[in-house]
Formats: C-alpha cells, structure tokens, sequence
C-alpha cells in the first residue's frame, strides 16, 4: 500500500488562472467578476466539491454555466441555515432532558459521576474524562464560577455540563447510561431509546454537516438511521440509500415531538422552488410532500 502513494506536487493558482482551469475545462462563463467573486471568497476547493457533479474526468458537461453550479451551491447554501436551526431545536431539547430526567429520578445534580448509572467502567471513565476536558478549556461564565466557587464535587453539575458539550457527546453521553436510564430519556419522546439514540445520533452528524458547510444536496452519508419502527417504516421511508431525504424524515419526526406546528416544510419547498433543484439526488421520493405532511398532522393531531 505504501508504494501507491506518491507526493503533492500541485502548485496553488492564482484566481486568475483558477478561472482560466475552468474555462478550458468547458465551463461556460457568461460573467467573470462574479465568477473571480466567488473564488475569492469561497474558495476553488469548496466550490469544486459542487463543480465534480457537472463533469466527468475533469470536463464539464457540454453547455453547463457557471449559473447551474452556482444554484446548486445556493441552494445547499440556504438549507443548511434552515436545518441549523431546527436541529439547534431538537439539541437543547434533548440535553434538557438528558439533565433534568435524571437528576429528577436521582434527587442528584451529579448524577453522572455515579458509575451505577454507566453499562460499564469502561465507558464511565471514558465519558468523565470527556466531560473533565471540556470543563477544563471551558470559559463559560457558569463553569468559571462553579470552578471558583466550589471544590466538591470537582466537576459542575448535570445541567452546567451539558451546556459545553456538543450534541454528539451529549448523544454520547447517554448511550453510556444503563438501557433503563437510556429509556427515561427516550420514553419523554414517547419512542424507545434504541430509535431515539440511533435518530439523534444521526441529527448529530447532520448537525455538522450544517456546521461545517459541508455538502448536503447528492451527498451520501455514512451512517444510516434505524428504520425497523413499525409505525414509521413502511410508509415514510423511502428504500435505503443513504441520502438526505432518510434524515429529514427524522429531523421531521423529533420536530414534531417537539414543536408540531413548526413551519419548516413550508420553507423548504420555498427553497426548492426558488432553485429548481433535483430532489431525486437528495433521495426524495415523488410523493415526499405527502409523507412530510403526514408526519406534521400525525404530530399536530396528537397536540391538539
């Protein structure tokens, strides 16, 4: 394996001659301020993640515009803030439960350094030390005044925890609970915590995604949600194929459990609309509008 590597040698170019590259290439340029625009601050690297979907060996198909490219790149642009915000909803909404079920049951602000909780020592110490690094590099007012304020116990209570943990370590966190406490959490969304975590889990690294304005339209993901739930699996998932669409049948899910009257299908159709955008590369099926739907009536019904 280590014969087949071989050194970068690739020269950085200047936006002048990024622009020239693609050109040659057979993009079709109708403006090339706006083009050197966008190269300049987005980058040639981050807009090629957008321009491999339009070429083959490197050569753009015959006729595509630097317009088609950059629709794509505005419409991702525009879902991520949408689902940032929704899945900001659904975090907070879970690491209040996470801190409050538990430190209810447990009559305990430190529930989680009690090892009885956790499936095993292992991952007890694994997610202490987790949480003692991040309390650690933490600037947060609230640490800072525990930290100065108290010696016992050394680490700040549940609810101040889960504040400077990320989504995934909080997602992390409670898989490390015994089932029976994994469950507490789970049974406030009124599903069992093998879909709840597995859905989380994947909202996670949605979230991420969004963060890190990665790609999400014909991006295919590596991790794929647990569809076995009898209520939801013959009908609103689609086959698996690891797209967009899988994930949003779940963020729809959580967001009706949380917020049933939300509006943001509404927004995202606004947003497919505006950009013409092929939905079949998210893995949407044709009739995606009636399952979205569905789900929101389901959840609306429940809350009425």
């Amino acid at each position: 394996m280590t014969n087949l590597l071989k050194k970068y040698i690739k020269q950085p170019k200047t936006i002048n001659e990024q622009v020239n590259l693609l050109i040659s290439r057979g993009l079709v340029v109708d403006n090339k301020d706006e083009l050197e625009y966008y190269l300049k601050n987005i980058s040639y690297y981050h807009l090629s993640i957008y321009f491999k979907y339009f070429q083959k060996n490197d050569k753009f198909y015959e006729g595509i515009n630097f317009r088609d490219v950059l629709r794509v790149y505005k419409f991702d642009n525009k879902l991520r803030f949408l689902l940032l915000e929704l899945l900001e909803r659904v975090e907070k909404s879970f690491k209040c439960r996470l801190a409050y079920e538990l430190s209810i049951e447990s009559d305990s602000a430190h529930w989680y350094l009690d090892e009885n909780f956790f499936i095993s020592t292992e991952k007890y110490k694994e997610i202490i030390k987790i949480i003692s690094c991040e309390v650690n590099k933490s600037s947060e007012i609230s640490i800072n005044h525990y930290k100065d304020t108290y010696n016992n116990p050394i680490l700040p209570p549940v609810w101040n925890v889960v504040e400077i943990l990320s989504f995934g370590q909080c997602v992390k966190l409670c898989k490390s609970l015994k089932r029976e406490y994994r469950n507490k959490i789970a049974r406030t969304y009124d599903e069992d915590e093998k879909f709840i975590l597995n859905w989380l889990h994947c909202l996670s690294l949605l979230r991420n995604n969004c963060a890190h304005h990665s790609r999400l339209w014909n991006k295919v993901f590596n991790f794929t949600p647990n569809k076995r739930h009898n209520k939801y699996k013959s009908y609103f998932f689609p086959e698996s194929n690891k797209r967009l669409f899988e994930y949003l049948i779940i963020l729809q899910i959580m967001v009706g459990k949380i917020n049933p009257t939300s509006s943001w299908l509404d927004k995202l159709k606004e947003n497919l609309d505006e950009f013409k955008i092929n939905i079949k590369k998210m893995g949407f099926p044709v009739d995606w509008e009636d399952k979205f739907l569905d789900l929101a009536f389901k959840y609306s019904s429940l809350n009425s």
